[in-house]
């Protein structure tokens, strides 16, 4: 494959990135506030929920383990904003170096991105096609419909099923001659 090493580069940052993401999810986020109150401290947590300031009470014993989560949280966001920047910087090297593989590059992350989302997601996002195929009157084959069920159980990836499409479609090759 031409441009193996851009390819592969940016595969293991987009791994990466789902990484940081799947770390920083389960995470609490906001930030702690005390207020003291009869002169006694009490923590709470706060964030931004729905436009509004949402404050959780953080008792004395589980303040260490916020403040650790916060700070895993910042630093997981910091390395996901350090791997978009070299994705940007791949994704420019790309577009001047071959449209197409900027293109690969483009499909690939958006293959990611379906990967990343979950599975009540998966299967709105299923249905909403569906809608749409119906609308059209142009159905999925059977193959596609599969393949898309194993991708909404987590039992594929999103990029399998869209190189099984290419390949029954011949286009497979394209993708691998960039």
């Amino acid at each position: 494959m031409k441009y193996k090493e851009i390819y592969d580069e940016y595969t293991t940052l987009l791994s990466q990135w789902d990484a940081y993401l799947k770390i920083s999810a389960p995470l609490k986020e906001g930030y702690i506030s005390t207020k003291t109150i009869s002169g006694k401290k009490y923590s709470y947590l706060q964030k931004m929920v729905d436009g509004k300031l949402n404050s959780e009470y953080i008792k004395a014993d589980m303040l260490q383990q916020v403040q650790a989560q916060l700070q895993q949280r910042k630093e997981a966001k910091e390395e996901i904003s350090h791997i978009n920047n070299q994705l940007s910087r791949l994704e420019t090297a790309a577009k001047i170096l071959d449209k197409s593989l900027f293109h690969k590059l483009i499909i690939l992350k958006r293959c990611f991105l379906m990967d990343s989302v979950s599975v009540d997601i998966r299967k709105k996002s299923l249905d909403f096609g569906n809608a749409m195929a119906a609308i059209e009157g142009i159905p999925a084959s059977d193959d596609t419909e599969q393949t898309l069920a194993l991708w909404v159980d987590k039992l594929c990836s999103f990029k399998d099923g869209y190189m099984r499409v290419l390949a029954r479609h011949n286009l497979h090759d394209s993708w691998e001659a960039i």
